[in-house]
C-alpha cells in the first residue's frame, strides 16, 4: 500500500528525513539497530545545526525512537516501525525518489533474507511458520496492560462466558467435582453416593446446617463419618469451620457465580502434590558448582524455589485436611566425570526440605552408552529426546505415579517438559530465564555463522515449540514478554523473524494469550539480608572474607589494592560475553576520575585460561588480562577467580556495603538478574543494565540506577554522578541503599512467588475440563 512521506513525519521535515536516509545510504552500516540509528541521527542534527529535530515532540525523533531496525537495501530503506508495544508497521522508502510503501511481514522477511544473501530472491525452499491459527478458539487479551496477568484475565473471562448459561455451568462444575482426585485419592464428593447436581445442593445445605452444631476449631476427622454419610470425601478443610466455609463458597458458586467466588473456591481445593522441575544443562548441585560454565542464577533460582514451594504446598495440603506429603523432583543431567561435585549422584536430597530431591539422569549416545563429561548447553540437543524418555521412567518410579505439574527451565528444560507433559498428561509450565535469541545479536539472521559453536538453528525452533505448547509461561518481568515503550521484549522478538535458507517465522507466538503470567522470584532472606542486621552476621566469617576480598594473595586472585580505603565498585558474574564484565573493566580503565575515587573488585570465573574448557570464558579471561595491562590497573583492581558458597556471597555483599561501595551489573542483556536482588537487599546501591529484567527491579534514581552498558563512558558517568551527590550529601548513599532494600522486601519474595505460581495451575485445570482453554492436544 502506497502512502505519503508526510504520513511518517511532518511536511516541513520530509526533506530532513530524506537527507538523513541518504546519509545512511552512503555509510558502511546497512543494517542499523535502534541505538546506532539514534546516535547517527544525533550526529546528523549536529552537523546540520538542527537541534529542534531532537526534541521529544519531533515526529522524526519519535519515529526513529520507535524504529528497532532499519535496513538499507539497494535503492530503498526498509523501516520497521513499532508504533505501539508489540504492534508493527513496515515501510519501504525510496532513497532517491518519493515512493513510500507499507509492506507485509512476509515482504519484510524477504528483504532481511536478501540483505544476508542477495541470491535468496524469495522464501522458496524455506519452512514458513505461522502459529497464530492455533489460537483461534482460545481467549485473547485485548489490553496490553493486562498481558502477564493471565490468571486474572481467565477468571474474568470465565465470569463473562461460563456463567451466561447457569445450567450448563452447574453441570460442568459438578462433573469436575466428581472426577477430582489427588494422589489417586478421591476428593470432595463420592460420585457413587451423589448422583446429580440437585442431590449435591441438597446434601451441601443439609450438612452445613448440621455442622453448625460442632465447634469450628474441631478437627475434620471428628465429622468425617457425617460427611461420608452425605457423600462427601476429604479435601474440604482441616477444621469444621474451614469445611463449612468451603462448602458455602461452593454453594454460592453454584447459585450466584462470579469470578471472585470462583477464584476463592479454586484456592480452597487441593490441586498439586507432585511437581517435577526440569533443568538438564550445566552442573546442577548444591555445592561447588556455581561459577562453572552454564551454571549460575538458574541453579540458585530453582533450589530456592523448591524450598519455599515445598513449604507452601505442605501448608496448603494440611489446610485441606489431607495427610498427603508433597514431593518435588528437580530432574537434571547426571555427570559421571563429576570433578569434585555431587553431579554423579543419582538422587540427592535438597537441603532444608522434607521430601524434595535432585534426580539425575545421564545422557546416552545412539548406542546407549553413558556420556561421562560435561557438555555445553549449546551442544546437548542430540541427547535431549532420549534424556526425556529415560527421565520419564525415573520420574514415575520415584513419584509412584504421574506428576501434577511439570516446570521446564531454559530452552532444553522446556523441550523436555513439553515431551513429558504430553506423555504424562500433566500441566506444563515454562520458564525461559533467558532466550538466547535476544542475548546473541543476529543469532537468527546470521544463524549459519553461529552454527558450529552455538547451534541456534535447533535452539530457536525448540523455543518456538515449547512456548506454544506450554499451558502457562512464567516470566520474571512484564518487559520479558512485551518489552517497554522503547525496547522489544524477549518473547516479542519471536513474533516474526527469519533464518535465511532455513525458515521464515511470520507469527511465532501469541503474546496476547493468557498463558503468560509475570511472577518475579525472590531471594533467600536467611542468606541475603541488609548489612545493618549485625546480629545475624557471623563476624569470624566476615573477618576472613574481608581479607579475602581486599588483601589476601593466592593463585586464584589477580591484583592488589594500593589504597584499600577507596570506595569499592563490586561486580560478580560468570565470565562470558553477555555478562560483560570486561566491559566494566574497560569503563573503569578509561576513567581516570573513577580510578582516583574507587577500586574495582571483580569475582568472576577463573583467572587461568588453561583451567577452563569453555571457549567463551577463555576469550573473556584473556581479555581481562589485556585490559588490566592496557590501562595500567595494577593497584586499582582485584579479580578473584573463586566460587563462593551462597552464605559467603551474602556476607561479601554486606562487607562491600560496610565500605559504602556500589554494585554494578553491566550485562549486555539480563533476563531478570538475581544478583541485582541479592545486592540490593544487602544494602548496595545498584547500577544495572537497562536491557532486560533489571528495568523492572530498579526504579531509576530512587532505588538504584539503570545504565547503558554498550559504551564504556555510559557505565562510568552514572557512577561518577552518584559519587558527586554523595560528596554533597553524606546521607545520599544510605538513602539509595535503604530504598533498594525496601524495594526487594516489598515486591520480590518467595512467598509472593509461590502464591502466584500455584494459581495458574488451578485456573488452567478448570479451563481444561470446561474446554474453554486452547488445548495443545486438539
Amino acid at each position: 500500500m502506497q502512502i505519503l512521506m508526510s504520513d511518517l513525519v511532518t511536511e516541513e521535515h520530509v526533506q530532513d528525513f530524506r537527507m538523513f536516509l541518504y546519509q545512511l545510504w552512503h555509510g558502511d552500516n546497512k543494517y542499523i539497530l535502534n541505538n546506532d540509528l539514534l546516535l547517527a541521527f544525533e550526529d546528523f542534527c549536529k552537523q546540520n545545526d538542527k537541534p529542534e529535530l531532537l526534541e521529544k515532540d519531533s515526529r522524526i525523533y519519535r519515529l526513529l525512537k520507535r524504529t528497532p531496525e532499519l535496513i538499507i537495501a539497494e535503492e530503498v530503506a526498509i523501516l520497521i516501525h513499532r508504533y505501539k508495544m508489540m504492534r508493527y508497521k513496515f515501510y519501504k522508502i525510496s532513497i532517491h525518489g518519493e515512493d513510500v510503501h507499507e509492506i507485509s511481514t512476509r515482504e519484510l522477511l524477504t528483504f532481511r533474507n536478501r540483505h544476508v544473501n542477495p541470491d535468496l530472491k524469495d522464501s522458496n525452499g524455506s519452512l514458513r511458520v505461522d502459529f497464530l491459527p492455533f489460537y483461534d478458539y482460545s481467549p485473547s487479551i485485548k489490553d496490553v496492560k493486562s498481558i502477564g496477568r493471565g490468571i486474572e484475565y481467565l477468571n474474568k473471562y470465565m465470569s463473562s462466558s461460563l456463567f451466561q448459561n447457569p445450567e450448563k455451568w452447574n453441570q460442568r462444575l459438578f462433573e469436575f467435582l466428581k472426577i477430582h482426585s489427588l494422589d489417586e485419592q478421591q476428593l470432595l464428593i463420592n460420585p457413587n453416593a451423589i448422583a446429580n447436581y440437585d442431590e449435591l445442593i441438597r446434601n451441601l445445605e443439609t450438612l452445613t446446617g448440621e455442622l453448625e452444631n460442632h465447634d469450628a476449631e474441631s478437627s475434620h476427622e471428628t465429622v468425617l463419618r457425617d460427611m461420608r454419610n452425605y457423600g462427601f470425601e476429604p479435601g474440604w478443610g482441616d477444621t469444621v469451620g474451614r469445611i463449612k466455609d468451603t462448602m458455602r463458597v461452593l454453594h454460592d458458586l453454584f447459585l450466584s457465580p462470579d469470578s471472585q467466588i470462583l477464584e476463592k473456591f479454586m484456592a480452597r481445593i487441593p490441586m498439586v502434590s507432585k511437581i517435577v522441575i526440569i533443568s538438564p544443562h550445566g552442573w546442577f548441585g548444591q555445592e561447588n558448582v556455581l561459577g562453572r560454565p552454564d551454571t549460575g542464577g538458574q541453579v540458585v533460582y530453582i533450589l530456592d524455589q523448591v524450598r519455599y514451594l515445598e513449604r507452601t504446598l505442605a501448608e496448603r495440603i494440611r489446610s485441606y485436611g489431607l495427610t498427603t506429603t508433597p514431593k518435588i523432583l528437580i530432574v537434571t543431567r547426571q555427570i559421571p566425570d563429576n570433578q569434585g561435585t555431587t553431579c554423579h549422584l543419582r538422587l540427592e536430597k535438597i537441603h532444608h526440605t522434607e521430601n524434595s530431591f535432585i534426580l539425575r539422569v545421564p545422557f546416552t549416545d545412539d548406542n546407549g552408552n553413558v556420556v561421562p563429561q560435561w557438555i555445553s548447553r549449546f551442544k546437548l540437543w542430540p541427547y535431549i529426546e532420549r534424556f526425556a524418555q529415560n527421565a520419564k521412567r525415573e520420574i514415575l518410579s520415584e513419584l509412584k505415579g504421574k506428576p501434577d505439574l511439570v516446570i521446564g527451565n531454559y530452552s532444553d528444560g522446556n523441550l523436555v517438559a513439553t515431551l513429558l507433559a504430553e506423555e504424562l498428561d500433566a500441566i506444563q509450565c515454562n520458564i525461559a530465564h533467558a532466550l538466547e535469541k535476544n542475548k546473541y545479536l543476529f543469532s537468527d539472521l546470521y544463524w549459519f555463522n553461529f552454527e558450529k559453536e552455538y547451534h541456534f538453528a535447533i535452539q530457536h525452533v525448540v523455543d518456538l515449540i515449547a512456548m506454544n505448547m506450554a499451558d502457562f509461561i512464567i516470566t520474571s518481568t512484564f518487559q520479558e514478554i512485551a518489552g517497554t515503550d522503547d525496547t522489544i521484549g524477549q518473547y516479542e522478538s519471536y513474533q516474526f523473524f527469519t533464518m535465511p535458507g532455513l525458515m521464515q517465522v511470520e507469527n511465532g507466538i501469541n503474546l496476547f494469550h493468557p498463558k503468560f503470567n509475570v511472577i518475579p522470584p525472590g531471594v533467600d532472606e536467611n542468606i541475603f539480608f541488609p548489612y545493618t542486621e549485625t546480629d545475624y552476621r557471623l563476624h569470624n566469617q566476615s573477618e576472613y572474607l574481608e581479607k579475602l576480598v581486599f588483601s589476601d594473595a593466592n593463585e586464584s586472585i589477580v591484583g592488589h589494592l594500593d589504597n584499600p580505603e577507596k570506595i569499592p565498585i563490586f561486580t560478580m558474574a560468570r565470565l562470558d560475553h553477555n555478562k560483560n564484565i570486561t566491559g566494566l573493566v574497560e569503563s573503569f580503565g578509561k576513567s581516570p576520575e573513577l580510578q582516583q575515587r574507587c577500586n574495582l573488585i571483580v569475582i568472576a570465573g577463573k583467572v587461568n585460561p588453561g583451567e577452563s574448557d569453555d571457549a567463551e570464558e577463555i576469550r573473556e579471561i584473556q581479555r581481562m588480562y589485556e585490559l588490566i595491562k592496557q590501562y595500567n590497573l595494577d593497584g586499582k583492581i582485584r579479580w578473584l577467580g573463586i566460587h563462593l558458597p551462597k552464605e559467603d556471597t551474602g556476607e561479601v555483599y554486606r562487607i562491600i556495603a560496610d565500605h559504602q561501595g556500589v554494585f554494578v551489573q553491566p550485562g549486555r542483556f539480563e533476563g531478570f538478574g538475581l544478583t541485582v536482588l541479592e545486592a540490593m537487599v544487602s544494602g548496595l546501591p545498584m547500577f544495572s543494565t537497562h536491557f532486560g529484567g533489571p528495568s523492572e527491579i530498579v526504579i531509576h534514581g530512587e532505588s538504584g540506577y539503570l545504565i547503558n552498558p554498550t559504551v564504556p563512558e555510559l557505565i562510568s558517568e552514572p557512577i561518577l554522578a552518584f559519587l558527586a551527590k554523595f560528596d554533597e550529601d553524606p546521607g545520599f548513599w544510605k538513602q539509595i541503599s535503604d530504598a533498594g532494600i525496601r524495594r526487594v522486601q516489598e515486591h520480590f519474595t518467595w512467598k509472593l512467588y509461590n502464591e502466584k505460581l500455584l494459581n495458574p495451575d488451578r485456573a488452567l485445570r478448570l479451563l481444561a475440563i470446561f474446554r474453554f482453554q486452547h488445548r495443545k492436544r486438539n
